[in-house]
């Protein structure tokens, strides 16, 4: 197959540079190529031969020879271009650009008869014809040619020798791409400028120095160069560097290989030729990336492809993370049964160097750096399984390397927090192993994952570890805002003093602490030493400790003190803990009988607090009557109103058999007939003559007609009820009165003397019930001191000092002596009269 090649002689014309003849048919084409067949640079006094040039014009190829015109017709410094021209799509074609650059003359000849020329290609080229003294050159220039980007894309031929064959060599190399931007020529100064495609630039040996310090690739005359890289080698033709790229391609099933396709090739030859001896698990995977970009079936070299895959598998067993994890890219596509294989590899070196407190920080910091959460692959999955596996049930060993983890790698929580359980148990194992000599930052980590997961006992005990007691409880209760939630605190507390943490309480009103701090009081009620009743926090405290199963006086030096104070603030508007109230409230301090303040405090008081209150206090002074008939009634309209309306009912029930303290009540109060009568028709219990005698007068005076005539139906010859209807008869009908003198009921009427001083001893006891006051009434009535007994009781006072008197043992005192000094003070008492009034009957007077 032949080819055109067009010539053109271009020099000076008149005068200028121009286009002197041509065998192209476009004459204006062949002008614009004669322009730029110029050489511009200025040549004077430079030493050069006639010089080869190549480079593209438009859709043209143009190969010429310059010269210098020496033509005494021309101007000096002049050059002479003889110009072959040859179409693009010829030229690329074309492995052997001698044919083209061997046409050139070599010598001026201006008067040639120039005519097209046809040209056969020859395209079996054998790269391995150069000359001896050319190869060592010839093997820097390919050197150089590799790496050109390196250099601007320039490569300088020092000296014009073996230029013309330095191109032809380089162009066979050349790929298509390479050859449509490649120029070659001659040049006297060094621009220093950085061009498209391969430029081959020769520089006379006598301007050379311009450009040995730029940054161009530089050939020198005496340069040589051994080949190292594969790619060198198979460019200068090295014959067994092309058997060994053809023994690759054989082994796995690979096509023809491009220039761009050896140089990745080359990086895993050697590898792929010793497979046996590599040890090194990233070449191998280089190894396995190049064979699958050539060999992408997995039908394609299967033998070795499984070959490589066992090797890369025993390697994986011994590795560090850092080499392994390369094979995440791993062209499985590529490789029959590769995923399962490396999979069950990745899953055994996971469970055996990770999941294990063995191994050393650089695998567990590199493992958990390189955990992906988004665009996974199987490499990425396998090992989210693992971890999901492994962390979503737990126990204390696996806490204890998660642990390891935490120290060996940075933010590693943040990384595996989506694969923790959050289970309570899983908590108590990391509270459980929880390590005090843990950095800063990984407490902070720690404690972000606490609060995600909602393990605020971790947290807690995080805080503990970090702060001190009021410190870490303000951290917590930021975030535990449970009311009902006490794990947490009860962590922090535990242990701590429990003054500290009373304190904290007092101080920020937490009702959970106010609780806690409740129960230390409660089990160590001297905390309630330091007690400020007045303060809202610490009666709630105090309160708590109450509920707790505390009496209102536990721990307390003088709890009616502290009461009285709450008192006294509750009447000056202060907010106290209504609950605390109500407490105290029914409690035997809700007697405030004695509390100087009683009238203003009631209406402070809720209304269930105050009836609580006046119930107490009701009893108090109900049983003080029952106790003495002479207790002064308090001038209390609530009291007062309480006793009569409630207070006096239950006083009642409570002494339904007792009539000896329900007399002085009715007397007191203003209560009603039917009131006594009810009381009287259910009533079992004993009477005696003076009690008899007692209500009898009562009825009389009250006028309680039908009290009398239950008094009536009760009253015989023989019991004492017979002694209150002598008193209050008067109040029957005339039909019942007849009826008692016939029988008699009333004229047998007859206290026996026993039973009078039995119930004037009883009198006396109730009037004297002290020591003082017994022994000045005595000396009054002209006993003497000595006379009493001592260090005993009043009753046994008394019983002892009036049987010596009944017995007339006693000189100076008689018992009418002693009642007429009583009468001076009691003689009021309605009780006491009938005793004195009957005196007469029973001593002498």
């Amino acid at each position: 197959m032949k080819f055109l090649v067009h010539q053109s002689i271009c020099g000076e014309v008149n005068k200028a540079w121009g286009l002197i003849m041509t065998t192209m048919p476009d004459t204006n084409l062949a002008k614009n190529i004669a322009f730029r067949a110029d050489l511009q640079d200025q040549t004077g006094g430079v030493i050069w031969v006639p010089a080869i040039r190549g480079f593209f014009e438009g859709e043209y190829f143009l190969i010429m020879k310059t010269f210098e015109d020496l033509s005494p017709d021309v101007r000096r410094g002049r050059k002479f271009s003889h110009v072959l021209i040859i179409h693009k799509k010829d030229i690329l074609g074309l492995e052997d650009i001698g044919q083209i650059i061997n046409l050139l003359p070599d010598k001026i000849e201006k008067d040639v008869i120039l005519e097209s020329i046809q040209v056969e290609y020859k395209n079996n080229v054998d790269h391995n014809v150069v000359s001896n003294t050319f190869q060592g050159r010839f093997n820097k220039l390919i050197n150089g040619y590799i790496n050109v980007k390196n250099y601007k894309n320039t490569l300088i031929w020092i000296g014009q020798e073996n230029f013309s064959l330095a191109v032809i060599e380089l162009w066979k190399r050349l790929t298509e791409q390479e050859r449509q931007s490649f120029q070659f020529g001659i040049s006297f100064n060094n621009d220093d400028k950085i061009v498209e495609g391969v430029n081959l630039v020769t520089v006379p040996e006598s301007v050379q120095s311009k450009f040995l310090r730029s940054d161009f690739f530089i050939v020198a005359k005496n340069d040589n160069h051994k080949p190292i890289e594969l790619i060198e080698q198979l460019l200068i033709g090295d014959s067994s560097v092309k058997q060994r790229i053809e023994n690759f391609k054989k082994v796995i099933g690979s096509n023809s290989l491009s220039r761009d396709d050896i140089n990745f090739v080359a990086k895993g030859l050697d590898t792929f030729e010793k497979l046996e001896e590599v040890v090194d698990i990233k070449k191998l995977n280089t190894l396995s990336h190049i064979i699958a970009k050539f060999a992408p079936s997995d039908n394609q070299g299967n033998d070795f492809k499984q070959k490589l895959l066992v090797k890369i598998i025993q390697l994986m067993d011994a590795g560090r993370f850092s080499d392994i994890v390369i094979l995440k890219n791993f062209k499985t596509e590529s490789y029959k049964n590769s995923t399962v294989l490396l999979s069950e590899a990745l899953t055994k070196w996971t469970r055996k160097n990770i999941f294990s407190i063995r191994k050393s920080s650089n695998d567990l910091e590199f493992f958990f750096d390189n955990l992906k959460s988004n665009n996974l692959n199987w490499w990425d999955k396998l090992i989210e399984i693992e971890l999901k596996f492994y962390l979503n049930t737990i126990n204390v060993s696996k806490v204890v390397v998660v642990y390891i983890w935490l120290r060996e790698s940075k933010l590693l929580l943040s990384k595996i927090a989506r694969f923790i359980s959050q289970s309570k148990e899983f908590e108590s194992c990391f509270i459980e192993k929880l390590p005090k000599n843990l950095s800063q930052l990984m407490f902070e980590e720690l404690k972000i994952l606490s609060l995600n997961n909602g393990w605020l006992r971790l947290y807690a005990q995080i805080l503990n570890f970090q702060l001190e007691l009021h410190e870490a409880l303000t951290e917590l209760l930021k975030v535990d805002k449970d009311s009902s939630h006490f794990d947490a605190i009860d962590i922090i507390v535990k242990g701590k003093n429990e003054g500290s943490i009373i304190d904290y309480a007092v101080k920020t009103g937490d009702m959970r602490m106010i609780k806690i701090a409740g129960k230390i009081c409660s089990k160590s009620p001297k905390n309630l030493n330091k007690l400020k009743v007045l303060d809202a926090n610490w009666q709630k405290i105090w309160l708590e400790a109450i509920l707790t199963g505390n009496e209102i006086e536990t721990g307390l030096k003088e709890p009616d003190k502290e009461i009285s104070k709450l008192f006294d603030s509750l009447i000056l508007g202060a907010n106290i803990s209504e609950e605390l109230i109500d407490k105290i409230s029914q409690s035997e301090h809700g007697n405030i009988l004695f509390y100087p303040n009683r009238s203003e405090i009631w209406k402070k008081f809720s209304d269930n607090a105050k009836n609580n209150f006046l119930t107490k206090t009701s009893a108090a002074l109900l049983n003080q009557l029952s106790l003495n008939s002479n207790t002064l009634i308090p001038d209390d309209i609530f009291i007062i109103d309480h006793i009569s309306q409630k207070g006096v009912w239950d006083f009642l029930f409570f002494n339904r058999n007792n009539i000896k303290s329900v007399i002085p009540i009715f007397d007191k109060f203003n209560l009603q007939d039917s009131n006594l009568k009810d009381y009287l028709s259910n009533y079992t219990g004993h009477i005696n003559a003076v009690e008899a005698t007692q209500l009898g007068k009562l009825i009389a005076v009250k006028r309680f007609s039908n009290s009398a005539y239950i008094i009536n139906s009760k009253a015989s010859k023989r019991n004492n009820w017979k002694f209150a209807l002598a008193e209050c008869h008067y109040l029957l009908d005339f039909i019942t009165k007849a009826a008692l003198v016939i029988s008699g009921t009333i004229s047998s009427v007859n206290i026996p003397t026993d039973e009078w001083w039995q119930s004037t001893e009883e009198l006396i006891v109730e009037l004297y019930p002290n020591g003082t006051a017994l022994t000045t009434i005595w000396k009054k009535a002209g006993g003497k001191e000595s006379d009493l007994l001592t260090k005993s009781t009043a009753n046994e006072i008394w019983s002892d000092a009036l049987y010596k008197v009944r017995r007339n043992q006693l000189k100076k005192i008689t018992m009418n002596k002693l009642l007429k000094e009583i009468e001076k003070q009691y003689g009021d008492s309605k009780k006491f009269k009938i005793i004195y009034g009957l005196r007469k009957n029973y001593i002498k007077t």
